[in-house]
């Protein structure tokens, strides 16, 4: 008798734009700079981050950071491509925050940069929310960065982390 499972006809089966996703699958260590606004310094942290495939339809992460001030951040990411909408969307969402940041991205003709734009909480504003925007850059096989900008109240995008992934 089979212990193998049968393998389902229903549900969503992974299309060409699921593997660029697979780019983001294995074990990486993180440094980032981010600012905390205009004129500040520089403000340092390291981490670690796990990616592994879900149903070949979703990269999901796990990851954590070292927090300047020494606390520990940790975080979960889904990134996917949504088949019903044509277009890629994921999720962000960490132990230091209660907002669920949602995002809906593209991918640059070449394959290599992931734009997600999403709404959040404004940083400097109480109250408020404000257009952000991550991009990853696939460098090679072993790195890819990762810039996170915020828009300001003129409509530029104003760069306040950098994130570099070496895979372990």
């Amino acid at each position: 008798m089979s212990t193998e499972a049968p393998e389902s006809t229903m549900g969503t089966k992974p299309v060409e734009q699921h593997k660029w996703l697979e780019k983001l699958v294995g074990e990486w260590t993180t440094e980032s700079e981010m600012s905390m606004g205009p004129g500040e310094p520089l403000m340092k942290s390291q981490g670690k981050e796990s990616v592994s495939m879900l149903g070949g339809l979703w990269a999901h992460i796990q990851g954590s950071a070292t927090m300047p001030d020494g606390c520990e951040m940790t975080y979960i990411t889904a990134l996917g491509y949504d088949v019903s909408f044509n277009e890629y969307r994921g999720a962000w969402f960490s132990d230091m925050s209660s907002h669920l940041w949602k995002y809906v991205g593209t991918l640059s003709e070449d394959g290599r940069v992931m734009t997600l734009n999403c709404v959040g909480p404004n940083m400097v504003k109480d109250g408020e929310t404000a257009n952000y925007r991550d991009v990853i850059e696939i460098i090679d096989d072993n790195n890819r960065v990762m810039t996170s900008y915020g828009e300001d109240e003129n409509g530029e995008w104003q760069q306040f982390m950098k994130c570099t992934y070496t895979r372990k």
